[in-house]
């Protein structure tokens, strides 16, 4: 058996079932499994199953990760448990497990990424960020910051229950933003990840997961009225992070903006209004920031004054 799963407080479970329906409007047979950190008496839906956080008391690391994050650090403390809940289900009858945050939705097909799984450990998919330092330094840059691979998605066979433990002791070990030591809360630890242990697959699918971050990497391109990506890759999901939100806004990724208002769209169902929100932002309101983040003029100044060098 296969599924997905993602962890939420009960404040976040809309996003969840926003999710779960971009889930089953690409395939129908789709399963979501939620985990819940705080109190929901709200019962699940065929194929979407809420899962208690009392149902991982007696789990490996759970208390300990309990005591040092649930009561001050409640991000640290969900991010904590992605290695421990993806484990709890490989070992609770599924094979393959993928989890996603919240805050990305399907818009096409996702049952390829389990026949990723068949010779895999472990599915890592990259951040794509800028490889070229003089195209935007500042996002070349956050790649040996923030990390190779997304935190977002992480997909795992029961053959990666020896790195999912490991990866679970790391974040109990520590959970900080701290760049001279190289940790990035949960998320630097799965850069080495396939140095220590064996059939770690990286997805090197470019219609996943796009967001703000892969903008240039992952360029979008529309053919024959359909978005692809660099010219070949369906737009499977995306990754609405708060920034990815406002980059859309700001019309920095405009073919992603009809894909936003569908997003929102089933957010305000919910009753959550982001339109609203980000419209209040003073960042995006800001005609200076607007300019600044489309034009990166300093990162240009740069290259042009490199690729004058080269010629001296």
């Amino acid at each position: 058996m296969q599924t997905f799963c993602t962890i939420v407080t009960t404040d976040f479970l809309p996003f969840a079932k926003v999710l779960f329906r971009s889930l089953k409007s690409t395939n129908k047979n789709c399963q979501l499994q939620v985990l819940v950190l705080d109190d929901v008496n709200e019962p699940g839906i065929e194929g979407l199953n809420i899962h208690s956080i009392y149902s991982l008391k007696n789990y490996s690391l759970f208390n300990d990760l309990e005591k040092k994050y649930a009561h001050t650090q409640t991000d640290k403390f969900r991010w904590s448990l992605k290695p421990i809940f993806i484990s709890f289900l490989l070992e609770n009858n599924f094979d393959k497990v993928i989890y996603l945050d919240p805050d990305i939705c399907f818009f096409n097909d996702c049952q390829f990424l389990f026949g990723e799984l068949n010779d895999a450990s472990v599915l890592l998919t990259p951040h794509w960020r800028d490889k070229n330092p003089l195209k935007n330094e500042e996002n070349f840059r956050a790649t040996y910051k923030d990390g190779l691979y997304n935190g977002g998605f992480i997909g795992a066979t029961k053959k990666g229950l020896p790195a999912l433990k490991w990866w679970a002791e790391l974040c109990h070990y520590k959970m900080d933003r701290q760049n001279l030591l190289g940790i990035y809360d949960d998320q630097r630890y799965l850069d080495s990840m396939p140095v220590y242990f064996q059939d770690i697959k990286i997805l090197k699918h470019k219609g996943c997961n796009i967001a703000v971050w892969n903008i240039h990497e992952c360029k979008r391109e529309k053919i024959n009225n359909e978005v692809l990506i660099n010219g070949q890759y369906p737009l499977i999901f995306i990754h609405f992070t708060n920034e990815t939100i406002q980059n859309i806004l700001n019309n920095n990724d405009p073919l992603l903006k009809p894909y936003l208002e569908k997003y929102l769209s089933e957010i305000k169902k919910e009753g959550i209004d982001l339109s609203t929100h980000f419209q209040q932002q003073s960042k995006y309101k800001n005609s200076v920031y607007k300019a600044k983040h489309k034009l990166r003029i300093r990162t240009r100044l740069k290259r042009f004054l490199f690729l004058l060098a080269e010629k001296l």
